[in-house]
């Protein structure tokens, strides 16, 4: 007996969790479910009213009573969404704090509407003329918190959806993320600034509003979302939005996938072999905007089977800030080496990053008497125990830069994470470490060679699960020969020729600020061409 109740109860979890789901990403399933609880509601005070009019006791004042019960519960029966707020767009004031205060929880409140509700049935179906009007007026009593909450709601949204028509953006950056924002929207807002057209930024996550607009600096005016995403976008998507754009694989952008009048397009921030390059969820996208045929070959390499004219390959408009080879590397005296170990995700399966080992690869790079610019991926300046850890890692530099028997110059800590930007710390350097990061990518324009560092695969597989590894060197998470390895890249380099020809097959054909050009080129065209669903 306990089984079986356990399976009908996890059955019965499974559905509930799945219907919230929809409901919070999928306007069709949000107005069934209004009207199938607005028909509830209606078929219970009809049945109360049947009941009453059963004895002979029914009047217009109780009738009046049960459809004022059923117009009070339908609008109080949930709790009010937060409503959202915006920087930066004309026409409406800066909020004097940011995040905005929540409302105040009205859940006590809207239990009580909910069983004052079926207690006003009870009386209308059995009560005489008093019960029936106490518990209408108590119902309404309880019921106006929440009915106030949700004027000042709507309110706000219409004021908001005023300022957005007179804006007249054409597209949408939805923004889900946290931690990686100054990464993720910093590398493609001017970008799609450069298209001549407006837009705006939604951001997902109004406790961290403050924190990502610190970091960031937006151009672009910055609408943080209340509690409730999708109910606020149908409103606040105006004729003018054509487009929505996406950077991060964050599922709450499910919610603004929600919106079906506009197309939604992912960017991505990187092109790499992790994960979040091929995941499931971008089946959804209407457009996938990729740097090369790569990419296209990676999601059918992992099973994640979309069709080709879906795809659009517009190179990287970032890689047009990398300023390729002036010298080979062997040419160069004492070359610089750039290593940028990345984030180590959010479990076992997105961990690649080499930062444990930071501490031996930098001695190696000493040993090998080269100029170290040492770039850990931002999000670890924001981590308590990393920051921590960076410190002795940056001292093993320092160490070294200081000595006055050392020729050798180093750049490291908030000069090379936050006055240099991932660019200009490739343009300082002849090669690169790294671990499997849209850097290698991004590096592959400069023509220069790269070292990855295999943390999660055997070096014979490595080059099969990440096939930008065929263009670099390689070692493997016990670095063993990393000292040969680096000799051979940075004094002979045969692999010359082969990156030049993956280069290509990952970025495209595109030279110098072209991939930036066809970008901002298809981005206006985007941004005026309405979607049309068949």
């Amino acid at each position: 007996m306990s089984t079986l109740l356990e399976r009908v109860r996890g059955r019965y979890d499974r559905w509930r969790t799945g219907l919230q789901h929809r409901f919070r990403t999928d306007l069709g399933t949000r107005a069934r479910v209004f009207a199938w609880s607005t028909a509830a509601l209606a078929l219970t005070a009809i049945a109360a009213l049947l009941v009453r009019e059963a004895v002979g006791d029914l009047d217009p004042l109780t009738v009046a009573a049960a459809v004022s019960g059923v117009l009070l519960v339908r609008a109080a029966m949930l709790r009010p969404a937060t409503p959202p707020h915006v920087h930066g767009l004309p026409g409406m004031p800066e909020p004097e704090v940011c995040p905005t205060p929540e409302p105040p929880d009205r859940t006590v409140f809207v239990r009580a509407v909910r069983w004052f509700g079926a207690a006003l049935a009870v009386a209308v179906a059995a009560g005489n003329v008093v019960s029936v009007a106490v518990f209408l007026l108590v119902l309404a009593v309880v019921a106006a918190p929440v009915l106030a909450d949700k004027v000042a709601l709507v309110r706000a949204r219409r004021r908001l959806r005023r300022a957005l028509k007179a804006y007249e953006p054409r597209f949408v950056l939805g923004y889900g993320g946290y931690g990686g924002g100054p990464i993720h929207v910093g590398m493609w807002e001017p970008h799609l600034l450069a298209s001549g057209d407006r837009g705006v930024i939604v951001g997902l996550r109004a406790h961290y509003c403050a924190e990502l607009r610190a970091g960031i600096r937006p151009t672009m005016p910055w609408i943080a979302a209340g509690s409730d995403v999708l109910g606020d976008m149908r409103v606040l998507t105006v004729p003018t939005m054509t487009t929505f754009f996406y950077v991060h694989n964050a599922p709450g952008h499910l919610k603004l996938m929600g919106i079906r009048s506009v197309r939604h397009v992912w960017l991505g921030h990187g092109d790499s072999d992790k994960a979040g390059s091929h995941h499931t969820r971008h089946l959804r996208y209407d457009v996938l905007v990729a740097s090369g045929e790569a990419a296209i070959e990676r999601y059918a390499r992992h099973g994640v089977e979309i069709p080709r004219e879906r795809f659009v390959l517009l190179g990287r408009p970032q890689s047009g800030d990398v300023v390729p080879a002036a010298t080979p590397v062997t040419r160069v005296a004492r070359p610089t080496v750039l290593y940028t170990p990345t984030w180590t995700g959010n479990g076992a399966m997105t961990n690649f990053s080499s930062i444990k080992l930071a501490d031996e690869i930098l001695r190696a790079l000493v040993d090998a008497d080269v100029n170290v610019v040492f770039r850990p991926h931002p999000v670890f300046l924001r981590d308590e125990f990393w920051a921590g850890r960076l410190l002795e890692l940056n001292a093993i530099l320092q160490a070294d830069h200081v000595d006055p028997a050392s020729p050798r110059r180093h750049v490291w800590g908030d000069e090379a994470v936050r006055g240099l930007s991932v660019a200009d710390c490739m343009n300082r350097s002849d090669a690169l470490v790294s671990d499997v990061s849209s850097v290698v990518s991004d590096w592959l324009a400069s023509g220069k060679p790269y070292l990855m560092i295999s943390m999660a695969h055997r070096l014979e597989e490595f080059p099969v699960e990440v096939p930008v590894a065929v263009g670099g060197y390689m070692v493997d998470r016990t670095l063993k020969g990393l000292p040969g390895v680096l000799d051979e890249m940075l004094h002979r380099d045969p692999l010359a020729d082969r990156r030049a020809r993956l280069k290509v097959h990952v970025l495209g054909e595109y030279e110098g600020d072209g991939s930036a050009r066809a970008f901002a080129a298809w981005v206006h065209e985007m941004a005026h061409t309405p979607m049309v669903r068949a």
